[in-house]
C-alpha cells in the first residue's frame, strides 16, 4: 500500500509548491559540461537569500511533459535548509538521462516554504545537449558490428556445420527400418500410426517449422519498424543486428551440447531438437500476442498493480503454457519414451523461446541509447547466459515428468495427463524466478546493493538441480538399456565319451 500512495502524495507536494507567489532571491550556476553517457551527474550551485526569521526548508521541483503533452511538476528532493536572515550556498546533483532527443530544455524550480506557509521560489533551466553520447553509441555500434557480427556469425555457421555433419555421419537408425531418412523428414510414415504420432511427427517437419519461422519473421519485422522509429533507419538496423546476434549465440550453444549429449547417450536425431528449438521461438511469438492482448484490457489496473501481475502470473501462465505444449505435442512420438529425452527436448524448446524473447527485450525495450552502449552489452551478457538457462529448466520440468511416465509401461497411460502438474510446477519456479527478478531491480534502486543477487542465485541453484536431475535420468536410461539387453545364452556341459563338451 505504501508504494501506491507515495507518489500520490509526491504528486500533491509538487502541486503545493510550484504554486508560489514570492521571488526567492538566488543565484544558481549550472555545471558546463558535455553529456557523454546515461544517466550522468550534473551539479548545480545554488545561493539563496532567507528572507524569514528562522530556517526555510528548500525543495527542488522539475517541469516533466505528459505523453498528452500536458506539463507537470515534480518532486526531485528536499536539499537542505537556507539559514535564516542569511545567504546560503548548497551543490545539487542532478541526474540526467537521455531522452530520446538531442537536445531538451528541462525547467526546475527552487522552492522553500516558509513556517507560516508562504512559499518563495526561482526557476532556472538545464540546456540538455546529448550530441556527444549519440555520436558515442553510434561509433560503438558501428565497432562492434564490424568486429563481433562476424566473429559471432562465423561461430554459429562452423558450429552448424559440425552438427550437421555429425548427424550425417551418424544416422540415426530409429526404432523402424529407414524411419529417418530425407525423405521421412518432409513426408513422415504415418499410415496406421496412432494420432497423436502423427502429432508428433507434424511437430518436426520442414512445412511447420517454415510457417513459424515466418511467424518469427513477422515479429523481427515489426522490432525493426519500432527501433528503428526510436533511432533512426542506420542506428535502428545495427541494433537491430547486434543483439540478435547475440541473443541467439548463447542458445544455440546450449542447443548444440544439449543435441550433442542426447545423441551420444540415445542417438535421437536432429530433427527432433530442432523441431522443439523453433516450437519455443514460435512460442515466444504468441506469449507475446497473447500478453499483449491480455494486457490492453486491463485498462483499469493501476501501474504499480499491473506490473505485478503481469510479471507474477500472466507472463509465467501464457509462456509456460505454449512451450509446453510443444512437449506435450512432440511426446507422442514413439521415441519420446524416457526422462532425459524429454528432459533435453523440453530444454531445446526452453531455449528457443529465449532466444526471440531476448531478441525483442534488447532490440526493443531496453536499447543502447536508454541505458549506454557497455550497459546494453552487459545485460546481452547477463540474460543470454542466465535467462536462457532459466527458460530451458522452466521447460525441461515438464519434458523429464512426461517422459519419465512414459518409460515406465504401466504409467504410460498417464504421461499426456503429467503436462498439467509439469506446467504448474514451470510456472510456479517461473514466478519465482520473476520475484527474484523484482527484487533485485528493487534492491538496486534503493541504493542497497550495486548488482543482481538473488535473480543469479536462483538461476544457480536451478543450474544444479537441472544437472542432477540429467546425471539421474542419464543412469535411469542406462539401467533400463541394460534391462533390455538379452543374457548371454549358457548351456551347461553334457558328457561325451571320456569328457565333457559344452553344447553349441
Amino acid at each position: 500500500m505504501l508504494l501506491l500512495c507515495t507518489p500520490i502524495f509526491a504528486d500533491e507536494l509538487a502541486n503545493q509548491l510550484a504554486d508560489f507567489s514570492n521571488g526567492l532571491a538566488a543565484d544558481i550556476a549550472v555545471q558546463d559540461a558535455p553529456l557523454v553517457q546515461s544517466p550522468q551527474i550534473v551539479t548545480v550551485t545554488i545561493s539563496a537569500d532567507n528572507p524569514q526569521g528562522e530556517a526555510m526548508p528548500l525543495y527542488v521541483l522539475r517541469q516533466d511533459v505528459a505523453s498528452d503533452g500536458t506539463k507537470q511538476w515534480e518532486v526531485v528532493k528536499l536539499i537542505g535548509a537556507l539559514a535564516p536572515m542569511n545567504r546560503t550556498t548548497v551543490q545539487l546533483d542532478i541526474e540526467l538521462t537521455y531522452p530520446k532527443e538531442t537536445h531538451r530544455n528541462t525547467r526546475y524550480a527552487i522552492v522553500g516554504r516558509a513556517s507560516d506557509g508562504q512559499l518563495y521560489g526561482s526557476y532556472f533551466e538545464i540546456n540538455e545537449d546529448w550530441s556527444q553520447y549519440e555520436r558515442n553509441i553510434n561509433d560503438n555500434l558501428s565497432a562492434a558490428i564490424a568486429t563481433y557480427v562476424p566473429i559471432l556469425g562465423g561461430l554459429l555457421i562452423i558450429l552448424l556445420i559440425i552438427m550437421v555433419q555429425v548427424a550425417y555421419s551418424s544416422k540415426s537408425k530409429g526404432v523402424l527400418p529407414g524411419e529417418y531418412t530425407m525423405k521421412t523428414l518432409i513426408f513422415p510414415e504415418v499410415e496406421g500410426r496412432p494420432f497423436e504420432e502423427k502429432i508428433a511427427d507434424l511437430m518436426i517437419n520442414p512445412i511447420l517449422i517454415a510457417f513459424e519461422l515466418a511467424c518469427v519473421g513477422v515479429l523481427a519485422f515489426v522490432m525493426f519498424d519500432n527501433v528503428t522509429r526510436a533511432s533512426g533507419f542506420d542506428q535502428g538496423v545495427k541494433i537491430l543486428v547486434l543483439s540478435g546476434i547475440g541473443a541467439i549465440t548463447i542458445p544455440f550453444i546450449y542447443l548444440a551440447a544439449a543435441w550433442y549429449f542426447e545423441k551420444r547417450e540415445e542417438g535421437k536425431p536432429l530433427r527432433f531438437f530442432t523441431g522443439m528449438f523453433v516450437w519455443g521461438m514460435f512460442a515466444a511469438f504468441m506469449s507475446l500476442l497473447v500478453s499483449s492482448s491480455i494486457i490492453s484490457e486491463m485498462t483499469a489496473v493501476d501501474s504499480a498493480s499491473y506490473a505485478l501481475i503481469a510479471t507474477m502470473l500472466i507472463a509465467p501462465i501464457v509462456e509456460e503454457t505454449f512451450k509446453g505444449l510443444g512437449v506435450l505435442f512432440m511426446s507422442g512420438h514413439h521415441e519420446f519414451n524416457d526422462a532425459l529425452t524429454g528432459m533435453l527436448l523440453g530444454f531445446a524448446c526452453g531455449v528457443g523461446f529465449a532466444f526471440v524473447e531476448n531478441w525483442f527485450y534488447f532490440s526493443t525495450k531496453v536499447i543502447p541509447f536508454d541505458i549506454g552502449f557497455f550497459a546494453w552489452v552487459q545485460l546481452i551478457l547477463y540474460r543470454s547466459f542466465f535467462n536462457t538457462m532459466a527458460h530451458g529448466c522452466f521447460t525441461a520440468i515438464a519434458g523429464t515428468i512426461i517422459g519419465y511416465l512414459r518409460s515406465i509401461e504401466r504409467l504410460k497411460k498417464f504421461a499426456r495427463i503429467a503436462f498439467v502438474p509439469g506446467i504448474f510446477l514451470a510456472i510456479v519456479i517461473h514466478s519465482i524466478f520473476n520475484l527474484s527478478a523484482i527484487a533485485d531491480s528493487v534492491a538496486i534502486a534503493s541504493r542497497q546493493v550495486m548488482f543482481f543477487i538473488f535473480n543469479p542465485m536462483l538461476i544457480i541453484l536451478l543450474s544444479a538441480m537441472f544437472f542432477l536431475v540429467l546425471v539421474f535420468a542419464t543412469i535411469d536410461e542406462k539401467k533400463r538399456k541394460l534391462a533390455k539387453k538379452p543374457m548371454p545364452r549358457f548351456d551347461p556341459p553334457v558328457q561325451v565319451g571320456g569328457g565333457w563338451q559344452g553344447q553349441q
